[in-house]
Parts: structure tokens; C-alpha cells; sequence
């Protein structure tokens, strides 16, 4: 049975038109923020959350109530690996945060030391591996359980905890490397 035009990828039960519209309102901020900090440059990271709600769209009526988030953050992290293959560039790229929707500032001296501050970040997640990144993002900065994680990531809680170790050391390392940096 053939579906009528007019439904293109979105479901046709207004319910679940209804969740997708919520779920888009509620989550594309998070999952924006996501893409940039697992390494994707703003353009990119646009059009990387449209896929991202896209599949959301096809899938919407599979999506288990309660658990859009961990869909929409399970799906960003394999769309950002493609985006990062289809740029053709190292996961460890510098790719500077230039984070517009990470909030507005009301005075210049906010707006630079936020834009300072995103700097440091961006740099300190720039020397985790894509492994260590996706786990560190989604654990220290989205709030996800391990078990969360592991489920998403379909690897072992304990390599998600040991992965998360790594990175902790490695990040911790980094800033105050960029501290040190910041101080000369």
C-alpha cells in the first residue's frame, strides 16, 4: 500500500505529530549543543540536528515514551561520526566553539568571557578520542547515567565507566594545560 503524498516523512496520526512537535521544541537546543561538542563546526552541526529530528520523524511511532532523549542523543552521536567521515577531517580537529545558543549575555566582558571559556572547553574535549568524547559529553555534560550510556553506546557499563576514566584524566590534563596558557 502506497502512502499518500502529502505525508513525506512526517507520521500521519496527529498524536504522534503532536510528539514530534514537542519533542523538536524541547529537545533541539540539547541536541544542537551535542553536536557542536562532539566536534561539528556550526554549519554542520545545523544540518546535522535536522537529520538528527528527521530520523525522530520516520521513527517517531517507535520512539519508547520516556525515552526520547536517549533516541535523539543515541541518533546525534551516529550522525555526528557521519558528518565528521563526510567532512573528511580527524575527530580531534580543532573546530573552535562559537556556541550562539549557549546563552545571551547582557555585557560585553560576559560575552567575551563566555566565548573564552567555550574556547577552553572546545580545546580540552579536542584531545579525547571519539570514544571518550561521545561518553564524557553524554556523562559530564548531558547528565546520562551509565547505563544509559551503555545502552545507547551497545557497549559494556564497564567500558563506558573505564572510557569515562580516561577522559576525566585527559580533560582535567587539558585544562590546566589551556589555564596555564591563559596565564603567560
Amino acid at each position: 500500500m502506497e502512502m499518500p503524498a502529502s505525508s513525506g516523512t512526517l507520521p500521519g496520526d496527529t498524536m504522534q505529530r503532536a510528539r514530534l512537535s514537542k519533542l523538536m521544541n524541547e529537545g533541539f537546543d540539547a541536541v544542537w549543543r551535542l553536536l557542536r561538542r562532539l566536534g561539528l563546526p556550526p554549519d554542520a552541526a545545523d544540518d546535522a540536528a535536522q537529520e538528527v529530528f528527521l530520523v525522530a520523524a520516520r521513527r517517531i511511532d517507535r520512539i519508547a515514551e520516556g525515552s526520547e532523549r536517549s533516541f535523539l542523543y543515541g541518533t546525534a552521536l551516529r550522525v555526528a561520526q557521519a558528518h565528521r567521515r563526510k567532512l573528511g577531517r580527524d575527530a580531534k580537529r580543532h573546530v573552535p566553539l562559537d556556541d550562539a545558543h549557549a546563552g545571551e549575555s547582557t555585557t560585553p566582558e560576559r560575552a567575551l568571557g563566555t566565548r573564552q571559556e567555550l574556547e577552553r572547553l572546545d580545546r580540552a574535549l579536542s584531545v579525547l578520542d571519539h570514544d571518550e568524547r561521545s561518553v564524557f559529553v553524554l556523562f559530564e555534560i548531558e547528565e546520562l547515567s551509565l547505563s544509559e550510556i551503555s545502552s545507547m553506546l551497545s557497549i559494556p557499563r564497564g567500558t563506558v565507566a573505564s572510557r569515562l576514566r580516561r577522559a576525566r584524566t585527559r580533560f582535567v590534563r587539558a585544562l590546566r594545560t589551556t589555564q596555564r596558557g591563559s596565564h603567560v
